[in-house]
């Protein structure tokens, strides 16, 4: 019959979390004595916040209580430095503390029996600990400290069984079951999130490959999928709901108009539909994680880093644009609406992030190392426009304000995206963003491009680019293409020496520079220079390269260094004392309040089939399973019209 606090009726607890209480539990019950301290001294915390203690916690206090007493004195009466008497305020102690618990658990539960005795033997308990507390009460003589000893460890086994254990057991399976749960419902919105984006993608790709009416898509499932949305906009509309209405203005009013005035069902109104149902799971506040489920979709989508094979789908000259370092237009165009999207929600710099990721991955193919680059260049370069349209949206309404004159706001974001056209005509193709929009702050600080710079790979000048345009530090030209030749070397790129955009600046010297140069110089006696820089003159292995004269080698890694002799001394490791009984002095000598964990069983009443909900997730797996259909279909379809 376990002690829980349950089945004592009370409803305050004194530990202010899980964590604490699972912490206390494993100080209690550790071998180490300093760490039975620290549990003994929160078990006086818990008193001081709630007096009236679970019946479990107070009887585990009082033996931590007199345990501590024992070890403290002890030593000390063996010492001779407590007289002898000592021993018998330990023993008075320990009756006492015996006696309590009995009369404890005699009174809890449904323990209704008049003997203490038929009491002790219901619950597990020795019938010999209870003669210990008659002896107590009523005998001549209290029993010896060895037997009392015995007993407290026998009864502080006895309490990790029928309290500590169960209790811990409990909380184990509340806290599983609420994680399960947890698991589910992110499970749940992240498979929403999923379905969305497949949607959206299979009606933009029905779009793509010339298809209008909804009545016309060749796939049967989706089109009632999307009857169904059209009967869920029309059911918003008619309880006037402003959610929808608020997600995406620009967007929303087209689809209201089509579905108000019951025209003919149209593959656009059902995007914009899907468009603003998007909208509206990104404003949602109360799932976790959410960017990361939002931008780990997007990046497993097949259509936004699609294969060679998918990459036909909008171009046809595929290649050509990658090698020039560019995504495909019509790719752009296909998935602009989301960008935007992801950009006035906040979600980009989690996205390049993301990217970035992705193509510092070794797993990951070459192919998708590649799309991801140069979605963070097209990103970057949209950036970079909407940095510039800043500037000059600043300078035109300095004249505006000068000539007394008031644009309207969308003539006045045309003017200014005319301007910035006419001034910059290689982001022409650039996306747009709106001038409200604000540039992100990573794509700004030095710091966050430092790290990228220093961490660069082949795939890093595809956009390096564009982010060094938008350093909030600029830097010249010739120092910018200094970096890019230094980039192009560090990864063992070659210069390109017919590039027309590449300015006259000083060459980066390597080995193979110097053997190149009209300079010539003698290598083999710029070695042995070098070599008498070495203390013993020693080659260790062949992978050591010699060093310049001016070489700083108080930066270089902790090890033998070239100029050091092969005789190191190193410091020996402190040795720390760690307080903790091995099983030996257990089984030898008896300690109080130090029991022999090996030998404790806990019993978990966990039920797993509840926890992992098998039946629900099968049948979001059979969901997962049709959308994955819908979207096959879609470019099966598209691919049979290239």
């Amino acid at each position: 019959m376990a002690l829980s606090m349950r089945q004592e009726g009370i409803k305050q607890v004194p530990w202010f979390s899980l964590a604490e209480w699972h912490q206390v539990y494993k100080q209690v019950y550790s071998n180490n004595v300093n760490e039975q301290n620290k549990g003994y001294e929160m078990l006086l915390v818990w008193q001081a916040r709630i007096p009236k203690l679970p019946v479990g916690v107070d009887c585990t206090l009082a033996i931590m209580q007199v345990c501590a007493r024992d070890r403290e004195w002890t030593p000390k009466i063996n010492n001779g430095e407590l007289p002898i008497s000592y021993e018998n305020d330990l023993c008075l102690m320990y009756s006492t503390t015996i006696m309590r618990l009995l009369n404890h658990i005699s009174n809890i539960g449904h323990t209704k029996q008049t003997s203490l005795f038929q009491i002790a033997k219901q619950l597990n308990i020795p019938e010999w600990i209870v003669n210990l507390r008659h002896d107590t009460a009523h005998g001549h003589e209290l029993p010896s400290i060895g037997v009392l000893r015995i007993a407290i460890n026998i009864l502080l086994v006895w309490l990790h069984k029928q309290y500590w254990a169960v209790e811990e057991a409990k909380r184990m399976e509340e806290y599983l079951i609420k994680k399960s749960v947890k698991e589910v419902q992110e499970t749940e919105e992240v498979q929403d999130f999923d379905d969305l984006i497949e949607l959206w993608t299979s009606v933009s790709l029905y779009i793509h490959a010339g298809y209008h009416l909804v009545l016309n898509v060749p796939d049967l499932q989706l089109k009632e999928t999307l009857q169904d949305l059209r009967s869920y906009a029309i059911s918003l509309l008619k309880e006037n709901s402003e959610d929808m209405e608020n997600d995406i203005d620009n967007y929303i009013e087209t689809a209201n108009d089509d579905i108000k005035k019951d025209k003919k069902y149209t593959l656009e109104t059902a995007r914009i539909v899907l468009l603003s149902e998007i909208s509206r799971f990104l404003n949602k506040k109360s799932i976790p994680g959410k960017k990361d489920i939002v931008c780990n979709t997007l990046l497993s989508s097949e259509v936004f880093l699609p294969s060679k094979n998918m990459l036909a789908i909008f171009s046809k000259n595929t290649e050509n644009e990658l090698e020039k370092n560019v995504l495909p237009l019509d790719m752009v165009e296909f998935w602009k609406d989301i960008i935007f999207l992801l950009c006035e929600k906040d979600f980009m710099e989690v996205l390049i992030v993301k990217l970035l990721e992705l193509v510092n991955n070794n797993e990951v193919s070459e192919e998708k190392k590649l799309l991801a680059s140069l979605w963070i260049s097209s990103i970057s370069y949209s950036f970079l426009k909407l940095d510039i349209a800043h500037s000059i949206c600043r300078t035109l309404e300095y004249h505006l304000e000068k000539m007394q004159k008031k644009l309207p706001s969308k003539a006045f974001e045309l003017k200014v995206k005319e301007e910035v056209d006419h001034i910059y005509p290689h982001l022409k193709c650039v996306l747009w963003f709106n001038l409200s929009d604000t540039v992100l702050s990573c794509l700004t600080d030095i710091k966050f491009i430092s790290k990228l710079i220093l961490n660069i790979n082949e795939f890093s000048l595809k956009f390096i680019v564009p982010i060094l345009e938008l350093l909030s530090s600029k830097i010249d030209n010739k120092s910018k293409q200094l970096l890019l030749n230094l980039m192009n070397v560090s990864i063992m790129v070659p210069l390109d020496k017919n590039d027309i955009n590449s300015i006259e600046c000083e060459k980066i010297f390597t080995l193979s520079d110097l053997k190149d140069d009209e300079y010539l110089v003698d290598t083999n006696k710029v070695e042995d220079e070098i070599l008498h820089f070495l203390a013993d003159k020693k080659i260790r292995n062949n992978y050591w390269n010699f060093a310049v004269a001016t070489h700083n080698w108080a930066e270089s890694p902790i090890g033998l260094l070239p100029w050091q002799n092969d005789g190191l001394e190193f410091v020996n490791p402190l040795n720390m004392i760690v307080q903790k009984y091995d099983v030996s002095v257990l089984d030898s000598e008896i300690l109080p309040g130090i029991i022999d964990m090996k030998n404790v069983k806990i019993h978990g009443r966990i039920n797993w089939n509840n926890v992992l909900r098998k039946k629900k997730r099968l049948k979001r797996k059979q969901d997962r399973r049709n959308r994955n259909i819908i979207m096959n279909k879609a470019l099966e379809t598209l691919k049979k019209q290239k």
